[in-house]
């Protein structure tokens, strides 16, 4: 069911990005997850000459993935002769593909250079892209071959920090996808990498898991996990303990399969006496040194691509030879290992593979950062502008208001001017209409209880000022009256500061009448409007930038 689903993600994919996509290319996509060997037959009939140059890149990418599944990432050596395919495909989707033909293209291409002596450093980079835009789109099924052949190539190279960084990143990746076989080879691959960094406690925290996970293992990885159990017991000097877990190891096999990643997440093998090598320092450590030596000598020569542990043999051969006397045979395994060491763990390739690794990842976390900061700042400024806008749209309200209720304190003034002007030449010409004196009345009444009242809450604040009273509790509608009483006790200077500033606030208003007209000093300010000084400097400053 899982497959079916990765296939048909896979053609999703694919019929999304084109309406047109050759019948033997899709046929293709169909086969390459169930049969590549089909799949490949079908691939070898499209005539190239005549696809358009979408499906060349197509073709190129569905070519190199069959090459990659159907011979193995470390047996394509030989089966080809460059990788101009594949790079041109990746030519193509630079510039017109979707992100996911782009980053199984890298992924792929590193694959092939993988496998081709000498070209370590472009397989590193191709991983390192296809890394990139996996994790820009979120592609986890792409992760986590990524991660998966990044955790390979940094053992190759001995870049422990970033094998156990991708080991990490290969566990968590194989927990999203909720794979309890990946999930428990993840767990092994973070306690091996531990033990190669002599972090012996998180090694064992990590094997732990794994015992637990245990059901999900084949023989094989079973016997990987009771092998290193026993190096780890070994190594803390629990003798008994790796002894119990080495009889394990013998009971699955009595030999150690040593995975190395292939290019579609799978893994290839070769065979290792890992076991041999732990039983060898149990029985040095039992003076035992002739059985040693056998058990050694057989890890060595069971090693065969596995250098790192060939090496670990030939350094426990060497103090071996050397406790049984035999200085020549220690010499040459000591030899050996300065040989291996100047040769292959040092090599400039190698730490130019290290140092290219950090730069790239420091490269993205700086333009990651950048792209963060980018979109904080646009966020801030937005907000900021927001602000402003609703500060401004405040002002012009709160001054419209102003206006308006100034302008209403005119008008009902001169109402009820004209109000009495009428009362007064009906009572003086006899022509009294009862009904229309009691309306004009009514109206003169009512305009002149409204100016009273907003007249007389402002009389009411004003005085609370000039008595030096706390108005800090005074509502908006008492403020505004004490703004719209000071206006018509003071219309000369109420004229002056409309000419002076643009759009003041009731507050700055109240501010200025204390400050211009009652002429306090900061601290009584403060103690009428019960703020700190601060911000009565702070009132200043603002109302001074609203200065015309």
């Amino acid at each position: 069911m899982k497959k079916l689903f990765i296939i048909l993600a896979v053609m999703a994919v694919v019929f999304g990005c084109t309406e047109q996509q050759h019948p033997l290319l899709r046929q293709v996509w169909g086969l390459i997850e169930v049969n590549p060997e089909s799949a490949k037959v079908v691939l070898a009939k499209v005539h190239t000459n005549s696809l358009s140059e979408q499906d060349k890149a197509e073709y190129g990418l569905l070519k190199t993935i069959l090459i990659s599944k159907t011979h193995g990432m470390y047996m394509v050596y030989g089966m080809i002769d460059n990788d101009s395919l594949i790079s041109a495909s990746i030519a193509y989707y630079n510039q017109h593909g979707d992100e996911w033909h782009r980053g199984h293209a890298y992924y792929y291409r590193g694959a092939i250079r993988m496998s081709k002596l000498g070209n370590m450093p472009g397989a590193v980079k191709d991983f390192k892209v296809a890394e990139m835009i996996s994790e820009d789109a979120d592609d986890e099924e792409l992760k986590n071959l990524v991660y998966n052949s990044l955790h390979y190539v940094n053992i190759i190279i001995d870049n422990q920090p970033q094998a156990l960084k991708y080991a990490h990143k290969w566990l968590d990746s194989s927990i999203e996808l909720k794979d309890s076989m990946k999930i428990l080879r993840g767990l092994f691959n973070c306690a091996t990498a531990y033990a190669d960094m002599d972090q012996k406690d998180s090694a064992y925290t990590y094997m732990t898991k794994c015992l637990q996970l245990k059901k999900y293992a084949s023989q094989d990885l079973l016997a990987n996990i009771y092998s290193i159990m026993a190096l780890i017991y070994e190594e803390k000097g629990e003798t008994a303990k790796a002894e119990e877990y080495i009889k394990k190891w013998e009971e699955n096999g009595g030999y150690v399969n040593v995975y190395f990643p292939s290019s579609d997440g799978g893994w290839m093998e070769t065979h290792s006496n890992l076991g041999n090598l732990t039983l060898a320092r149990i029985r040095k450590a039992q003076r035992q040194y002739e059985k040693a030596i056998i058990l050694a000598e057989a890890e060595v020569d069971m090693a065969g691509n596995d250098q790192k542990t060939r090496m670990k043999g030939l350094e426990l051969l060497s103090e071996l030879y050397e406790l049984t006397g035999r200085q020549e045979q220690a010499l040459e395994a000591g030899r050996k290992v300065k040989a291996y060491n100047d040769s292959m763990r040092y090599v400039n390739q190698i730490m130019q593979m290290a140092d290219w690794q950090q730069k790239f990842d420091e490269v993205q976390q700086t333009k990651d950062f950048y792209r963060r900061t980018s979109w904080m700042q646009g966020l801030i400024i937005a907000l900021i502008a927001m602000v402003a806008l609703g500060i401004v749209i405040g002002m012009w309200w709160h001054r419209r208001k102003v206006r308006r209720l100034s302008f209403r304190l005119d008008e009902d003034a001169k109402r009820i001017s004209e109000l009495r002007t009428k009362i007064e030449l009906q009572e003086k010409s006899g022509q009294e209409n009862g009904q229309e004196m009691a309306r004009l009345k009514e109206e003169l009444e009512n305009r002149m209880e409204r100016i009273s009242g907003t007249l007389l809450i402002g009389t009411q604040m004003f005085s609370q000022l000039q008595q030096h009273q706390c108005i800090a509790e005074a509502t908006a509608k008492e403020q505004q009256c004490l703004v719209d009483y000071f206006a018509q006790l003071r219309p000369k200077r109420w004229q002056e500061w409309e000419r002076k500033y643009s759009a003041l606030s009731t507050a700055q208003y109240i501010f200025l009448i204390m400050q211009d007209d009652l002429r306090y000093d900061d601290e009584a300010i403060a103690a009428a409007l019960n703020v700190k000084r601060v911000s009565v400097r702070s009132m200043r400053a603002r109302i001074k930038k609203s200065e015309r």
